[in-house]
């Protein structure tokens, strides 16, 4: 009896404990933050849930830095939806650029687009860092140049500092050509080369460009002398194929290179098949002819 009398309290005590809804609260907050610091982070959403759970039935709301905690977290563990709704709960609540450069990540992370476009449109005169908006902008570039927004890809590329990665270099460039600034687009694409030389998009686009200069301007003066074909006419076609078969010999030149590097890609073959011709190499042009037919 006396046994009884000494442990009554005791365990009333602890019953109150547990059935405290401020010491709830707090246990959930506290195993949080331990979780957090730990860098446990599985555990501070199990104990992020309970919380939740917690002012639900309170009719309340987690305060902002759980929130916070809870967000980072999921984004540690690559629980990318979760992470996406928390980061907006956080956005909602607090004008913190920090839950903006956070969403920004999710939405790269998970191939949303769209979503982190308008992200960054809406948020971009927030950024402080030069660096970030050279990051973030030659991102929004990117994504200007997947939808074929080219005019607006290469408005934003001028208002950008110079972009240094040569993939992005190389964005302008085809944004340039798409937009018929051809002459612009080689001149943005020699000076990529000239700092990255072995950059093969900006290789293979050199090669290309001129082999089509080349024939554009063959098959126009073939086309003029075969109007007149007299003497005259035919020193002076002479003279120009000089010309363009050293145009010719340029682009064969990085061609060739390419197609060692990469001797199953049937775009070199064919161009050098035809660039054989135009410079009279016909066992050349044969051989690239037999690779093309092994291919199909």
């Amino acid at each position: 009896m006396r046994i009884r009398k000494i442990f009554a309290p005791v365990i009333l005590i602890a019953v109150l404990a547990s059935c405290n809804p401020l010491k709830q609260m707090q246990t959930h907050q506290n195993s949080m933050k331990e979780s957090f610091d730990a860098g446990n982070h599985n555990q501070v959403l199990m104990a992020f849930n309970q919380l939740e759970n917690y002012h639900e039935t309170k009719e309340s709301s987690v305060s902002l830095d759980y929130i916070k905690m809870a967000a980072k977290s999921a984004l540690e563990v690559e629980k990318y939806t979760q992470a996406e709704e928390l980061l907006k709960k956080w956005k909602s609540k607090s004008d913190d650029f920090e839950a903006v450069k956070l969403l920004g990540e999710v939405y790269q992370k998970t191939g949303k687009n769209d979503k982190e476009y308008n992200l960054w449109s809406e948020n971009f005169d927030r950024i402080e860092s030069e660096e970030m908006k050279k990051e973030i902008g030659s991102r929004l570039f990117a994504i200007e140049m997947e939808k074929k927004e080219y005019n607006k890809a290469l408005d934003r590329a001028r208002k950008m500092p110079p972009m240094s990665d040569p993939k992005i270099v190389f964005l302008r460039v085809q944004a340039l050509e798409a937009t018929d600034q051809t002459d612009e687009a080689r001149e943005v694409n020699n000076a990529l080369l000239k700092k990255n030389p072995e950059f093969k998009p900006a290789l293979e686009w050199k090669a290309g460009d001129i082999y089509e200069r080349a024939e554009k301007w063959y098959k126009a003066e073939m086309s003029e002398y075969n109007k007149n074909p007299e003497y005259t006419a035919y020193v002076y076609l002479k003279r120009e194929l000089k010309k363009i078969s050293s145009m010719y010999r340029q682009s064969r030149d990085i061609f060739e290179k390419l197609h060692q590097e990469k001797p199953g890609n049937e775009k070199y073959i064919k161009y050098l098949k035809n660039i054989y011709l135009r410079l009279e190499m016909r066992e050349e042009a044969t051989k690239m002819d037999m690779l093309l037919k092994n291919q199909r």
